[in-house]
């Protein structure tokens, strides 16, 4: 006998095409879930590049020493009359000291500083007298200063330095620092792979065959053990250039070990200037002792052995644009409260150290590192397209895990026009686990600064900043002060 239960009713539903839509949907707060669990696909993502993946990192299961811990600190050298305004505060300030003297004239930075070596925060003519102060003008470049804060800014760089100079000359165009307390430029830090620089110059001059020069490896280039310190029958052939370009660690660690030996390697570091300081105020380069093979075939490839400050590097451009070492300097001119000339500081005479012929062949090997090497993604766009098309940059780059302050240092040095330099550009950058723009993107975006306008770039634009050196601006070398001024003056 048939039920006589009604079935239910079917339930109304509304047709899309062929496809019914259905009453079920996520809350707000579901949504909110689901939104949150696909936002974090590409932040996962992002943070994986945070992974400290060194062009200078170690095999992870060898058991080595961490990066040596530097000797202890001396205090360093009390010069306040030279130290420049690399704070944005201490920028502020002389930016609108310099508008109060002339605002129509070449954007420069001035301070008043007195006897004993603060800055007066109010100038004028009486204040100046009662306390002894001096006026100093900077060589650094107001717009181009403001810029590169910018620049830093954008980047979220918390602790980081950026030097632009005149290699030239060693002429400062801008000094700027982030964290001078914790993080100050006068420190010595961890060089990493700029040492290959120095290397890589040793072996040109040890070996007289130009970019000939080759080495054979195996594995990954960048990690290194006791098992890739000798040379293998079979693998890999990268020539000094391609290791230059690409950071090979096992290459020169070869090359310190097996052709420059330990002696060379340090006559080379104190050749460069790497072993005293740089500039008054500055301190000297710390070098670890070296104990077995390892550690010289880490300090010939930059994981351990050598700590610099940024203007050691500076002072590398200089070498590097003519083989001849030329002191860093910031300061134009020194006046007292009757606006009568003060003698600038004494810097020590240029010497050469590179011949020229080394000097041009290092920098066509480093054009490598932006054009294929480690530095190319910062110089091209999201399309591959150069970002600097009439411009070759010589660069190279450097990074390394380090422990005094912890965190990652990342370098890079850029010279350009890299056929006959007018500019370059210093990046040191000390990250933590999470870090938002690499040293290679902000020297790129210096250089843009330097040689663009209005999306159009030349070497010549550069002239806005270098400019025309005066006899009057250039500052004394040792040789040309008396006995009694060089005592005063150093």
């Amino acid at each position: 006998m048939p039920s006589s239960v009604t079935p239910p009713p079917l339930l109304p539903f509304r047709r899309r095409g062929n496809r019914r839509r259905r009453r079920g949907r996520l809350t707000l707060a579901g949504r909110l879930v689901l939104g949150g669990a696909i936002l974090a696909v590409p932040v996962a993502l992002f943070a994986a590049r945070a992974v400290w993946q060194d062009d200078s990192s170690l095999e992870p299961s060898t058991a080595l020493p961490p990066v040596s811990a530097p000797p202890p600190r001396e205090p360093l050298i009390a010069e306040p009359r030279l130290s420049p305004p690399v704070t944005r505060i201490r920028f502020e300030g002389a930016r609108a000291h310099a508008a109060e003297i002339d605002p129509s004239a070449v954007p420069r930075l001035v301070e008043w500083i007195d006897d004993a070596g603060q800055v007066v925060p109010v100038p004028g003519s009486e204040q100046m007298r009662a306390a002894g102060a001096i006026r100093v003008e900077y060589s650094l470049d107001e717009a181009l200063t403001d810029r590169i804060f910018e620049i830093l800014r954008r980047g979220r760089v918390a602790r980081g330095h950026a030097i632009v100079l005149d290699p030239r000359s060693g002429r400062l165009l801008a000094y700027v620092s982030t964290d001078p307390r914790e993080f100050p430029a006068e420190r010595a830090y961890p060089s990493a792979s700029i040492v290959k620089v120095l290397t890589a110059a040793a072996m040109l001059e040890e070996e007289d065959r130009g970019t000939d020069i080759d080495c054979v490896y195996r594995g990954n280039k960048y990690r290194l053990h006791y098992r890739r310190l000798e040379r293998p029958k079979q693998g890999r052939r990268a020539t000094l250039e391609e290791a230059l370009a690409s950071s090979n660690n096992q290459c020169f660690s070869q090359w310190a070990l097996h052709v420059l030996g330990e002696d060379r390697i340090r006559e080379t570091l104190d050749r460069f200037g790497w072993l005293s300081s740089p500039a008054p105020g500055h301190e000297a380069g710390m070098l670890a002792p070296v104990e077995s093979k390892l550690d010289l075939g880490r300090l010939g490839s930059g994981l351990d052995g050598i700590r610099v400050t940024p203007l050691h590097v500076a002072s590398l451009a200089t070498i590097l644009t003519d083989g001849v070492a030329v002191e860093p300097w910031w300061i134009d001119r020194m006046l007292d409260a009757s606006d009568q000339s003060l003698p600038l500081p004494a810097r020590a005479e240029p010497r050469r150290v590179l011949s020229r012929a080394h000097a041009d062949a290092l920098r066509k090997m480093m054009v490598a590192t932006t054009t294929r090497g480690t530095a190319r993604g910062a110089f091209r766009s999201r399309g591959g397209r150069l970002t600097l098309p009439s411009i070759r940059v010589a660069g190279k780059t450097g990074n390394l895990t380090g422990f005094d302050p912890p965190g990652r240092y990342e370098w890079f040095l850029a010279l350009a026009p890299a056929e006959a330099p007018t500019i370059a550009v210093v990046v040191l950058q000390l990250q933590s686990n999470l870090w938002w723009s690499r040293s290679t993107e902000l020297a790129a975006d210096i250089l843009k600064t330097v040689f663009c306008e209005s999306r159009r770039c030349d070497e010549r634009y550069a002239e806005r900043f270098t400019g025309d050196l005066t006899e009057g601006t250039r500052p004394m070398l040792i040789s040309e002060l008396s006995t009694e001024e060089r005592s005063i003056s150093r």
